[in-house]
């Protein structure tokens, strides 16, 4: 699997495209660290990690006091992108609010309708995240399997096959999500497992309301940890 770019490299691409399309023109100043933060909606250090490799292909310079000026509009190869179509900080944010308001639903209908069996599936995965939290792991494929559990327990195949649609774009979110999670500690981590155990919980009660409500929370959390750095 080729490795899934980083929400700086897609604002990297993000620049570089304005920069071919002249709205950075060339030997124009870029707006600063914190206006392109608020612009973009991401934290400085996310800026600060595009504007390096902006610097490094060629594309910007530095100039003492002054700040960050074009330099020139050739195109250097972009990241890989597992999840095509995903070009732009929007795009990154739209499947957030994709997942918001399908998954919400998913875990609605999923606390309705599983079984014991299914709730059992749901479960498993939920325990294969823990695993790989204890050996070191980020957990991509688990965390997505665990959403993918809970698909299959709405026993309505129209959720679970628009789910594994997406699932490229789904995973590399999760993925986003996840690799900001191991730089923190693991009392983070655990924070964010205890986020998934609301969900199955839930789910497990019969609880539809709350299911779809710690699932959307479960995903704003995460939206939050990629853009913001928030500790939630």
């Amino acid at each position: 699997m080729s490795q899934r770019p980083r929400l700086s490299d897609i604002l990297y691409g993000d620049v570089l495209g304005r920069i071919q399309r002249g709205q950075f023109p060339g030997d124009g100043k870029l707006p600063s660290e914190k206006e392109l933060s608020q612009s973009f909606g991401v934290s400085r250090p996310i800026v600060r990690e595009a504007l390096r490799r902006l610097r490094e292909d060629g594309l910007i310079q530095s100039r003492q006091g002054a700040g960050s000026f074009v330099v020139g509009a050739e195109e250097p190869p972009r990241p890989a992108n597992g999840a095509q179509g995903i070009q732009t900080i929007s795009d990154v944010r739209r499947i957030y609010q994709f997942r918001i308001a399908l998954e919400g639903e998913v875990a609605y209908a999923a606390a309705l309708n599983r079984n014991e069996a299914l709730l059992a599936a749901v479960k498993k995965e939920l325990d294969a995240i823990d695993q790989a939290i204890r050996t070191g792991k980020i957990g991509v494929q688990q965390d997505s399997d665990f959403h993918t559990a809970i698909a299959r327990a709405t026993q309505n195949q129209y959720f679970e096959a628009a789910l594994a649609a997406v699932r490229p774009h789904l995973d590399y979110v999760i993925d986003l999500a996840r690799s900001f999670s191991v730089l923190h500690s693991a009392g983070h981590l655990a924070m964010v497992q205890r986020e998934h155990a609301a969900v199955y919980e839930a789910i497990r009660d019969g609880d539809a309301v709350k299911a779809r409500e710690a699932m959307q929370a479960h995903i704003r959390n995460a939206q939050e940890r990629v853009f913001d750095g928030i500790h939630l």
